[in-house]
């Protein structure tokens, strides 16, 4: 069956919508996102201290963004040294796509009439993506602790796993976050669009 071509007016109707949908999102977005940055940041933080036995002492709001104070202790061939670290997560750094994302998320959900068990789960996949940025980002520089300069030499740098997984999060998920978490969205929509057709098919037979 030969596919419908896309009208020009279905293309211009789209990106009207788009532009009217994009301006309340991103005025929300600009008044809770510290409501939003904090949990996540705190909680990606601790996560990556849990995976490198550090102590999280504090977890503060500082200007645009979430300043984490570890603490651990090293072992190494030197002695046992306490260690302690301040790391300031920017907000802006993984979360400059939200509005965009957001805003697509709402006007494929219109144009399809996405369920909401695949709206949930795009949300839910945008959280998870914003935690695995958290998470590499404050374990590349766990790595690369700040302890006395004596014993800096023998202090291994971060290793090559954590570094590309690192380099994965910040340099393409982040940056193709809108288009990730709408292929999530169609793919979840067209499982469950399939599954009731599957399911209304059976009943008739």
């Amino acid at each position: 069956m030969p596919s419908m071509p896309i009208k020009p007016g279905f293309i211009i109707r789209t990106i009207l919508i788009f532009a009217v949908v994009y301006v309340p999102v991103l005025v929300s977005w600009i008044v809770l996102k510290q409501y939003y940055t904090w949990p996540v940041a705190c909680s990606g933080a601790g996560l990556a201290a849990m995976t490198l036995d550090a102590d999280i002492d504090a977890c503060t709001k500082v200007g645009q963004g979430i300043k984490v104070l570890f603490s651990r202790y090293l072992v190494t061939p030197a002695g046992v040294f306490p260690a302690h670290s301040g790391i300031i997560i920017d907000d802006n750094q993984y979360t400059f796509n939200v509005p965009i994302s957001l805003a697509m998320l709402i006007v494929t959900a219109m144009i399809l009439r996405i369920t909401w068990s695949a709206w949930t789960k795009a949300l839910a996949a945008l959280v998870i993506g914003h935690l695995m940025y958290v998470y590499a980002c404050v374990l590349n520089q766990l790595e690369s602790y700040s302890i006395p300069a004596a014993t800096k030499e023998i202090v291994s740098s971060p290793s090559i796993a954590i570094q590309l997984f690192w380099d994965f999060c910040h340099t393409m998920l982040i940056r193709f976050e809108p288009f990730l978490i709408l292929s999530v969205l169609i793919f979840f929509h067209l499982a469950n669009t399939a599954k009731r057709r599957n399911g209304t098919g059976q009943k008739r037979q």
